[in-house]
C-alpha cells in the first residue's frame, strides 16, 4: 500500500491545481507577512506567539479551501470510474479508501508546512529571530482542530453528494470574517487579535501566551467532531466502498 500512497501522493503534488494553489498561498502568505504580521498583532512583537498564531489564522481559509479542493479528487466522476475497475482486483477496498485519505492529508500539510517555514524565514531575515520552539502549541492549536473538523466533514458530505463540497468551500470562508466567540473561533483570527488585549503585560512588556477554557474547549469539540465524521465515512466505506 506504500507503493499506492506515494504514486497518489505524487499525482495530487504535480497536478497543475495543486501548483496553482501553492503559488497562489505563497503569495498571499507574503502578503499578509510584509502588511500585516510585520507590525504584530495587538501591540505584541511580530514574532511572539500571538503575532504567528494570528498569521496562520489569515492563512487559514485558503488552506481549508486547497483542502477541500484536493477532497473533489476523491468524488470526481473519473476517480469513481477508476475505483470501479480498481476494486474489481483483490485489492482492500477500506485500505485502498484510508491510502487515499492520506495523501490527500499529506498534501494538505505540505502546503501548510510551506506557509510556516515561509512565516519562519521572514522572521528570521527581518528580526533575527530563532526561537520557533516558541511557535509549536501555535501551530498544533491553529492547524490540527481547524484540519480534522475540515476532511471530516468534506469526506462525510463529498460522499454524500459531490456538489456538497463546493458548498462546504463557501461555508467554511465565512468564520474567516465573522467575530465569533472563542469557542467557535475555527480559525482563531479574531481571538489571537483581540484576547492579548485583554491580558496583563509580562516582563517583555507582552502577554504570555495563554489561552482561556473557552477556546481549548472549542478546539477539543472541533477535533472530536472531525474525528467522529471520520469515523463515520470509515464505517459507510466498509460498508459500500466509495
Amino acid at each position: 500500500m506504500h507503493r499506492i500512497f506515494w504514486y497518489e501522493l505524487k499525482r495530487l503534488m504535480f497536478n497543475r491545481l495543486f501548483l496553482a494553489l501553492l503559488i497562489i498561498t505563497g503569495l498571499y502568505s507574503y502578503m499578509t507577512l510584509s502588511r500585516e504580521i510585520i507590525l504584530g498583532v495587538a501591540f505584541t512583537a511580530p514574532f511572539s506567539p500571538w503575532s504567528f498564531s494570528a498569521y496562520l489564522a489569515k492563512i487559514l481559509p485558503l488552506l481549508i479551501l486547497t483542502l477541500l479542493f484536493f477532497i473533489t479528487f476523491i468524488y470526481s466522476n473519473h476517480e469513481k470510474q477508476v475505483r470501479q475497475l480498481t476494486f474489481a482486483t483483490p485489492v482492500d477496498p477500506f485500505k485502498f479508501n484510508f491510502v487515499k485519505y492520506a495523501s490527500i492529508a499529506a498534501g494538505f500539510f505540505v502546503i501548510t508546512l510551506f506557509v510556516i517555514l515561509m512565516g519562519m524565514v521572514f522572521l528570521a531575515v527581518l528580526f533575527r529571530f530563532y526561537h520557533f520552539g516558541d511557535f509549536i502549541i501555535p501551530i498544533a492549536i491553529t492547524i490540527i482542530p481547524c484540519f480534522l473538523f475540515v476532511i471530516g466533514a468534506g469526506l462525510l458530505l463529498g460522499g454524500i453528494q459531490y456538489n456538497f463540497l463546493y458548498v462546504l468551500m463557501i461555508a467554511f470562508l465565512l468564520p474567516g470574517f465573522l467575530p465569533l466567540p472563542p469557542f467557535f473561533d475555527l480559525y482563531g483570527g479574531n481571538f489571537f487579535t483581540s484576547h492579548p488585549l485583554t491580558l496583563p503585560t509580562g516582563l517583555y512588556g507582552e502577554p504570555a501566551f495563554t489561552l482561556p477554557a473557552s477556546f481549548i474547549l472549542g478546539r477539543v469539540c472541533y477535533s472530536a467532531a472531525g474525528v467522529l465524521m471520520v469515523l463515520l465515512v470509515r464505517k459507510s466505506a466498509q460498508k459500500c466502498p466509495l
